[in-house]
């Protein structure tokens, strides 16, 4: 049984100000400026370098962390990186205060000394093949040629999957993205890979982008989330909420083109999300209305993702839907 002593050391706690767990939070509202990273991926393979460029989407994210904060996003700063490696360091090296995104990783979270967020985006290991190929599914690639990238996550899942549906194939492993995409495209072999990477990769087909489709079956689950400080959890709780809030508001029906009105809508959920939740925002120290002020600047979750990913690679949502439409985007309480 804790001792006396314990016991009032554990309710000083409980009851100490926000500002006595100083961190990324409060160094950003002092210098009135928010430094946030994305990372594009790019074209230069690595083996390290899985996901598609989704600088795009991580660049909102970043925004709408920014308009939670001060209500604009006119103290962001957006800084790219060509790769995880190079923006985990940026983020040690305290040259940023948030990544967004990169994939979970236990080993490199314990080296570069960060914690995650909740993902925004799903990403998945699927195949790419010509729309008039007559295969529909993973059984009909049996001695198939498939392409994947030598060596990478993709490649070697690609043989525990298929070893274990029994369906042959034959393997043809490149060391460059543009090698693999030009032999996707005149149909020498049928890609693997995640399906931000194959989307991105189809998008550069120009006339022919509609001659190609993803199977249906999905081969891997491959989340990208952003990445913080480790010691800065009240950041990270933030950064989680903001999210969420993206997600619930899209739940709701609520975006860009009808925040104003929804700021008068009297259900629950859309009060408190709107501005009827002040124990959060007191929570968070933001204006009782920061979230409807972020929908106002960046929309909701699936106007950013169709804008941003949906539109540019032709992308359907899967994976990142709704919950309530088979998705795995599901918000948590705003309260």
């Amino acid at each position: 049984m804790p001792s006396l002593l314990s016991r009032l050391c554990m309710m000083a706690l409980l009851f100490l100000p926000a500002s006595a767990w100083a961190g990324a939070l409060d160094a950003i509202r002092s210098a009135r400026h928010f430094d946030c990273a994305t990372v594009q991926n790019a074209d230069d393979w690595s083996g390290e370098t899985t996901h598609g460029d989704l600088s795009a989407l991580g660049g909102e994210i970043c925004r709408a962390v920014a308009v939670a904060i001060f209500g604009n996003d006119s103290a962001l700063t957006l800084q790219a990186f060509p790769a995880e490696t190079e923006a985990y360091a940026a983020l040690q090296a305290g040259k940023v205060q948030l990544v967004a995104g990169v994939s979970p990783s236990a080993a490199l979270a314990m080296h570069f000394g960060v914690a995650y967020a909740r993902p925004f985006y799903f990403d998945s290991q699927r195949f790419l093949v010509a729309k008039d190929s007559g295969v529909a599914d993973v059984a009909g690639l049996r001695d198939q040629l498939i392409c994947a990238m030598d060596l990478s996550p993709a490649e070697r899942n690609l043989h525990d999957e298929m070893t274990a549906r029994g369906v042959p194939y034959a393997l043809q492993s490149h060391s460059e993205q543009g090698e693999m995409d030009a032999a996707i495209a005149v149909r020498r072999c049928i890609g693997a890979a995640l399906e931000s990477r194959l989307a991105q990769s189809r998008a550069n087909f120009h006339a022919r982008v509609s001659d190609f489709v993803f199977l249906p079956e999905r081969l891997s689950l491959a989340p990208v989330a952003p990445a913080y400080p480790a010691k800065d959890a009240d950041f990270g709780l933030l950064v989680d909420w903001t999210i969420s809030a993206l997600i619930e508001a899209e739940a709701l029906g609520i975006g860009k083109a009808n925040v104003e009105a929804a700021r008068r809508r009297e259900d629950m959920r859309a009060s408190q999300l709107m501005g009827g939740d002040f124990a959060t925002a007191q929570a968070f120290g933001l204006a009782h209305d920061w979230a409807a002020k972020m929908v106002a600047v960046t929309g909701n979750y699936g106007e950013i993702f169709e804008r941003t990913v949906g539109q540019p690679y032709n992308l359907e949502r899967g994976l990142n839907a709704l919950w309530t439409r088979g998705g795995l985007m599901a918000p948590s309480p705003i309260k």
